[in-house]
């Protein structure tokens, strides 16, 4: 009897081969020659999920997205919803900081498509939005809810801020990882942010 093909799975194992390559060397490295070996399949394999290279990198630039969402959700999952606006907050950011190999991985995806949709509007989504303003929005209901219990300033404008945080974020991971600042210092600039918006909490 024939093997069953988990296609799901198939379609996720080329998906990543390609993230390990754009890791390593940017999607330009990412022929599907290249994929096809990294992955341990025929370049006519990717074709029949794929297509073409510019659906297989929109496939790939959702997985990088919604593993970003994914992270998100385990974190205020593990806080729990009563947890303080500051508590909750730092620790989404900090999701995003390049502390180890994998949030560093994660983030040099993030940059690798991001810089390619400045170029190339074939591998831009849609949908590009969606967690940059999820992330905004998650901080903005935080320091409306540090508002009002006093630990916020009454005349800070939630959303502004929160669009600040957010735009922050990839900036300062970048500047971590070609070394323009130390951790620590990207640490001391999220504290300093953090300490400006919920003084009530430190």
């Amino acid at each position: 009897m024939p093997r069953r093909v988990d296609h799901d799975r198939r379609r996720g194992e080329i998906i990543d081969a390609l993230c390990r390559i754009a890791v390593r060397g940017g999607l330009s490295a990412a022929s599907f020659r290249e994929v096809a070996a990294e992955a341990d399949v025929s370049v006519r394999l990717i074709q029949y999920y794929f297509g073409n290279k510019a659906e297989l990198l929109h496939a790939a630039n959702r997985h990088v997205a919604e593993r970003a969402a994914a992270r998100i959700r385990r974190r205020l999952a593990a806080l729990g919803p009563e947890a303080p606006p500051r508590q909750i907050v730092d620790s989404l950011v900090r999701t995003f900081l390049p502390t180890d190999r994998r949030s560093r991985e994660a983030m040099v995806l993030f940059f690798v498509f991001y810089t390619a949709q400045l170029t190339d509007p074939t591998v831009a989504r849609a949908t590009a939005r969606e967690v940059p303003q999820a992330l905004a929005n998650l901080i903005a209901g935080q320091i409306r809810r540090a508002q009002a219990s006093g630990d916020s300033p009454a005349d800070l404008d939630p959303d502004r801020e929160a669009a600040l945080v957010s735009a922050s974020i990839p900036s300062l991971a970048s500047s971590v990882i070609v070394k323009y600042l130390a951790p620590r210092e990207a640490d001391s600039i999220l504290d300093y942010t953090l300490n400006r918006l919920f003084p009530g909490e430190q």
